[in-house]
C-alpha cells in the first residue's frame, strides 16, 4: 500500500500539482494572445518601444558583456565612449520607494510584467538621480542627463542630472 492509497484522495500527487504550474506560462501566452485588452501592440522581441532616437541607446547598452575573473562588465567601444556625456534616452519608470514622484529610480528599456518582451538584465536598467522629482508614470518617459558607466549602485549605468524631456 502506498502513501497516496493511505491518504486516500485528499492528498494530490505530484501530476497534480506540477502540470498546472507547467501550463501556466501556455495559458497565460493563449490569453494574451487572444487579443485582451493588456496585450502588448509590438510583436515579442528583446525591446518593447520601437527603434528611434531616444531608445537606440539601449540596444548600444545590451551590447555590454560579463567577463573576466571577476565578472566585471566589457563594455564596448561606442558604450565606453558615452561615459560623462550628455544622452537622451526612453525608458520605463521603476520607482525605488513608494510615493507619486520621485528623483531617484530605475528606468528600464521595457516595462516590468510585459508578457512578449525579455525580462530586463542589468544592461537594460540604468539608475537615474534627477534634481526634480518626476510624478510616477508607467506610460514611458524621456529624460536627458549624464551617462555614468560602472556606478556605485550595483547596475551597470547611471543617469545624473536627468530632466525629463517632453516630445
Amino acid at each position: 500500500m502506498n502513501t497516496a492509497t493511505r491518504l486516500g484522495a485528499a492528498m494530490p500527487g505530484r501530476r497534480q500539482i506540477l502540470l498546472p504550474l507547467a501550463l501556466a506560462p501556455v495559458a497565460g501566452w493563449a490569453v494574451w494572445a487572444a487579443g485582451t485588452a493588456d496585450a502588448p501592440s509590438h510583436p515579442a522581441g528583446p525591446f518593447h518601444l520601437p527603434l528611434d532616437e531616444t531608445t537606440a541607446l539601449w540596444r548600444d547598452l545590451g551590447a555590454v558583456r560579463l567577463g573576466g575573473l571577476a565578472g566585471d562588465p566589457q563594455f564596448p567601444v561606442k558604450v565606453s565612449a558615452l561615459d560623462g556625456r550628455t544622452v537622451t534616452v526612453r525608458g520605463f519608470m521603476v520607482p525605488l520607494t513608494g510615493g507619486t514622484a520621485h528623483n531617484r529610480f530605475i528606468l528600464s528599456a521595457n516595462p516590468m510584467g510585459c508578457p512578449a518582451c525579455e525580462s530586463p538584465g542589468p544592461a537594460g536598467m540604468m539608475h537615474v538621480h534627477s534634481s526634480i522629482a518626476l510624478p510616477s508614470t508607467r506610460e514611458p518617459v524621456t529624460l536627458t542627463g549624464t551617462l555614468r558607466l560602472r556606478p556605485q549602485e550595483g547596475l551597470f549605468y547611471r543617469l545624473d542630472r536627468a530632466e525629463q524631456r517632453w516630445a
